[in-house]
């Protein structure tokens, strides 16, 4: 896929990425981009970056990137979601790797980890599908599942 960008939000852009959500069925597994804009400011603890996912100009998802452990060599991918009018297009697919990439060039870790609801089976096979695995643990403040992906 073509023109395909990752941009950090900034005053130009948080208006079309807030105005962005999942599919119905879907918002129940995600909090929504304004929430985690707001996490992003309010959260210093785990320096959450916020970025929009870009089809030329077009706004169509939006990530989160922090909780880095230096240490452990790790960085967590968050809030990763594609735009309900924007879905079944292979952009989700074309984004994670595009995001593997990103924290691969702007980041020294050596696994990216993320959360999913374990009601959330199609984000489960999806990330599977990407590379990621079922670590097996728990996240205990979302009791979410908790995938790894090893660069």
């Amino acid at each position: 896929m073509e023109d395909l960008r990752i941009c950090p939000v900034d005053e130009g852009n948080w208006r079309q990425l807030i105005a962005l959500e999942p599919a119905e069925r879907q918002k129940r597994f995600i909090e929504s981009n304004h929430v985690s804009l707001l996490e992003s400011v309010f959260d210093k603890e785990n320096s959450w970056t916020c970025y929009g996912l870009f089809r030329g100009e077009t706004a169509v998802g939006f990530m989160m990137i922090g909780a880095e452990n230096s240490e452990e060599g790790y960085i967590w991918l968050d809030r990763f979601m594609i735009d309900k009018n924007h879905q079944a297009q292979g952009l989700g697919s074309a984004f994670v790797q595009k995001a593997i990439d990103y924290i691969t060039a702007h980041f020294d870790v050596s696994e990216i980890v993320l959360s999913v609801t374990k009601e959330n089976e199609k984000a489960k096979q999806f990330y599977e599908k990407q590379g990621f695995i079922n670590s097996g643990l728990i996240d205990p403040e979302y009791d979410e599942e908790i995938f790894t992906y090893r660069m």
